[in-house]
């Protein structure tokens, strides 16, 4: 189970995810990339690194399984918080629509995350 599928389930809160890392680390991954160890994407991934959107990933997961991305189109114009983290979301456009079409691994480099197709 991810951190975010057992946050769904009530068996974890957003105040593990420390916990998760740590336990994460203790296997050293187990040749699991941590983003898919906490049940994310990898653009949701980016952003929580900036920005700790994972309040909004549970919630979007609640929302019919949506990624972040869809939650937040839906919500931009609602709220000045989803309309700011639509903003930093869109810094990651194009590593979204490599992901949509199903051909992304991340990687983070010196100047950032990117994709590699």
């Amino acid at each position: 189970m991810t951190f975010v599928e057992d946050v769904l389930s009530g068996r974890a809160s957003l105040d593990d995810v420390d916990a998760y890392r740590d336990k994460w680390d203790e296997v050293e991954g187990d040749g699991e990339e941590y983003h898919d160890f906490l049940g994310l994407l990898w653009p949701e991934y980016a952003m929580y690194v900036e920005d700790d959107v994972l309040g909004h990933v549970i919630e979007a997961r609640r929302q019919a399984g949506q990624d972040l991305r869809t939650y937040l189109a839906a919500r931009k114009d609602m709220s000045p918080t989803p309309a700011g983290l639509w903003s930093l979301g869109e810094r990651y456009a194009e590593l979204w629509r490599v992901f949509e079409v199903g051909r992304c691994t991340g990687t983070f480099r010196a100047g950032g995350w990117g994709a590699e197709v």
